[in-house]
């Protein structure tokens, strides 16, 4: 190894990359910064940005936007819990602004992909064809 350089593990990027996405999935409803996470995987700030893009190819930024979005659009479609609600389960303090991120996510609103999804019915089964 040339000098200067710290070895890097697939073991040690594995257990970073779970300690980090464990932490992640479980707390997006509070405050997540890259600090705290680098905190909880211990490893430095640096190092869980290189593993985040060497095993996910991704940043923590963006792997905590897409987690948030996924587990808000769960929400949005399968319950009838209000906006403001959903807003708080995946992490914003303000409807406003997590609206706006849902739309520049998913190019709806979630109250328009919730409407659009209501919207698609299974056609009733007659009852002359059972």
């Amino acid at each position: 190894m040339p000098t200067g350089q710290r070895s890097s593990t697939p073991g040690t990027h594995r257990a970073i990359w779970h300690a980090a996405t464990t932490h992640i999935e479980n707390n997006l409803d509070g405050l997540l910064s890259v600090s705290g996470i680098a905190h909880v995987a211990l490893t430095s700030e640096r190092q869980l940005q290189r593993v985040f893009a060497a095993v996910g190819d991704t940043t923590v930024r963006e792997y905590i936007l897409a987690l948030r979005m996924g587990r808000a659009e769960e929400l949005v479609l399968l319950t009838d819990v209000s906006m403001s609600a959903v807003a708080r389960q995946v992490g914003y303090g303000h409807a406003s602004a997590f609206i706006k991120a849902f739309r520049l996510h998913h190019g709806v609103t979630p109250s328009e992909l919730r409407r659009r999804h209501r919207d698609v019915a299974i056609p009733p089964v007659s009852s002359g064809s059972v």
